[in-house]
């Protein structure tokens, strides 16, 4: 009995045919939404099932109401033909989340929240909806074990959030050489061209922000409630050359953190970043206040102002500006109320264009997962980078573009 269930789009038809004639380990698809990304491994899920015995699957979401409506969706795409659903389904079980077919294979609806509650299966096949949203250690000692013992594959298909794990796999995924263990594609709305659907989309961009719209129309690599906007279009493979003022933001860290030091021009170019770690590089206190020395008098002739953050670092400050030469460093503290101030002008920057940064991907990751939350307690709004994440480029890049707006207003604002 051959069952056609839809007709796929054009986007949904290139994601096929990586599954179907390149067959790598894993499939990787970073689609927007309108593309059918989850309706397209739905339909390729009961395919499957009807076409191999004993297939063994797993469809896996970032929580189980998720999962519970694919399974839904699946029932109702049989909601006309109960004769055909009872034919080649003979359980169907709401309880435990499965679904099993008249020849032996099966589908199993389950969640990243079970963690290690789902390990030890034996599959050959896994569909992973919204991937970038599950932790990427769950998939590499839960998941893909369970399809390795059988020679399965694995096909994952969702938006960007950040650029995190997810990001990193579909830039390993679009290199020829790594096209047996993964393979990936791109695609958005625009790939439809349909225009009803972007009709459709332009009426919902109007209630959403920014942020949202890249990551979930055109699946770029930011997260919804990202901070930072406009970010690949400040990003610039030349440093420019001449330029007339230079400011320096100077974030230390001592023991854990890296300490970053930011140099950019009166046009809020990013011309020099010098990230090293006080512990990892081995350094001792002559060093380390050596290679401070070093940034700091290699942009002196142009330097109108350097921000050193003196956060517990009062001493260290003491230390280096002994030196006559280091009469342009001006001691920072980023507090509860300097941090915003900071944070917010760097933000602004963006949104109208006004800055632009090299090609440095820890500096380029950081600003995607950087993010805001409100404390409980004081009603404060907090900014970090997600899961402990380093956020020291950000913070640095922060203080030199503070340094340059208040050195160019006229005035200095002190948070000491």
């Amino acid at each position: 009995m051959e069952i056609k269930l839809y007709n796929p789009t054009k986007p949904q038809k290139d994601f096929l045919k990586i599954i179907y004639e390149d067959k790598p380990f894993i499939t990787l698809a970073a689609m927007g939404r309108q593309t059918g990304k989850t309706y397209a491994m739905m339909n390729d899920a009961v395919m499957r099932a009807l076409n191999n015995k004993k297939h063994r699957m797993f469809w896996v979401s970032p929580i189980q109401d998720q999962a519970n409506k694919v399974m839904k969706d699946i029932e109702s795409m049989f909601s006309n033909h109960q004769e055909l659903f009872s034919q080649i389904i003979t359980r169907f079980d709401r309880k435990h989340n499965e679904i099993y077919f008249y020849n032996g294979s099966f589908i199993k609806f389950r969640s990243s929240e079970a963690g290690d509650n789902l390990r030890g299966a034996t599959l050959d096949f896994i569909y992973i909806d919204e991937g970038a949203f599950i932790k990427e250690a769950f998939i590499n000692e839960v998941l893909l074990p369970m399809v390795t013992r059988t020679n399965g594959r694995v096909v994952m298909s969702s938006t960007f959030n950040g650029k995190n794990w997810y990001w990193d796999w579909y830039q390993r995924g679009l290199k020829k050489e790594d096209w047996n263990q993964i393979k990936s594609i791109k695609r958005t709305y625009l790939d439809l061209n349909d225009q009803k659907v972007e009709e459709t989309v332009l009426g919902i961009r109007k209630s959403m922000t920014k942020a949202q719209f890249d990551q979930e129309f055109l699946c770029r690599p930011v997260s919804a409630d990202a901070l930072f906007s406009n970010i690949e279009e400040a990003v610039v493979e030349e440093i420019p050359k001449q330029y007339e003022r230079v400011y320096i933001g100077m974030d230390i860290g001592v023991a854990q953190d890296y300490t970053v030091l930011t140099a950019m021009t009166q046009d809020y170019e990013v011309i020099d970043i010098d990230r090293f770690n006080f512990k990892e590089q081995g350094m001792d206190a002559a060093d380390f206040k050596q290679r401070i020395k070093d940034f700091y008098l290699k942009h002196f002739d142009s330097l109108a102002a350097a921000y050193f953050e003196v956060n517990n670092n009062d001493l260290l400050f003491d230390e280096i500006t002994d030196d006559d030469m280091m009469y342009k460093l001006i001691p920072f503290q980023t507090t509860s109320k300097s941090k915003p101030e900071i944070i917010r002008n760097l933000i602004k920057l963006f949104e109208d264009n006004k800055i632009k940064i090299p090609n440095y991907d820890v500096l380029v990751k950081e600003l995607y997962d950087y993010k805001s939350k409100r404390n409980p307690i004081t009603g404060n709004l907090q900014f970090s980078n997600t899961e402990g994440k380093h956020d020291d480029c950000v913070m640095s890049l922060a203080i030199a573009a503070y340094c340059a707006t208040e050195e160019q207003d006229g005035g200095i604002t002190m948070f000491l």
